[in-house]
């Protein structure tokens, strides 16, 4: 029997646009190894803060050598670890956010990462989040995925979440960063951010979240169905 080669999903969108959601739940349903690859970027931002580091050589030097794991502490849990600690809630903080952001306009850092993104899985079946998967990290992904939102739709949520975690946000200031941000990832030289040729574009602005998640779960399961023996 011809060995069945591993089916990797991208699903790309700006932030708010509900990546992180729809694919936890399809990687839950469907037992798919996830990475969600701006976690990556928002480890580089940390340590970028936490150090002071601003030269492209000393953060690619970063990227490429600390010690980072996502992986599920529980159905649908899904936890980010820096040297070992657990900084899940720290990288959603806004201010690493930004860093992420500016960080990942740098080539040697991108270069650094790719590496351990194309490679996330193993030989399991796996999907990757993020602002470029299906155009630079997993350019032959078997199924694509670009989701989107308007500004308003997705910094509502925003806000939604982190009055949830207890914090006091901003509706306005949000807006204003995450339309700074947009700005910076569709606008970098270098793997900016842009639905692949060939990606299924979804757009979450009047979507419910049990929605979306039933529409890339649908997705999922199709090109799943097609590759099995």
């Amino acid at each position: 029997m011809t060995p069945r080669h591993r089916v990797t999903v991208a699903v790309d969108g700006p932030a708010g646009s509900g990546k992180g959601s729809v694919c936890r739940a399809a990687a839950e349903r469907f037992g798919l190894a996830y990475l969600d690859t701006g976690s990556l970027y928002r480890a580089v931002g940390l340590l970028a803060l936490r150090h002071g580091l601003e030269a492209p050589a000393a953060l690619a030097a970063a990227a490429s050598t600390m010690s980072f794991a996502f992986r599920p502490v529980a159905p649908g849990d899904y936890r980010a670890f820096l040297e070992g600690e657990d900084v899940s809630r720290t990288l959603r903080e806004e201010q690493v956010g930004m860093a992420a952001s500016r960080v990942a306009a740098i080539p040697e850092v991108r270069a650094a990462l790719l590496t351990f993104q194309r490679g996330y899985g193993g030989s399991n079946d796996a999907i990757l989040d993020g602002r470029d998967v299906g155009t630079v990290i997993l350019p032959d992904a078997s199924l694509k995925i670009f989701l989107e939102a308007s500004p308003q739709a997705r910094a509502e949520r925003r806000a939604l979440e982190l009055q949830g975690a207890g914090k006091a946000v901003s509706f306005h200031t949000i807006h204003a960063r995450m339309s700074e941000r947009d700005a910076r990832d569709r606008g970098r030289n270098d793997a900016p951010l842009t639905p692949a040729a060939d990606a299924i574009l979804i757009d979450t602005t009047h979507m419910t979240l049990a929605e979306s998640v039933r529409q890339v779960v649908r997705l999922v399961e199709n090109v799943l169905r097609r590759t099995a023996p």
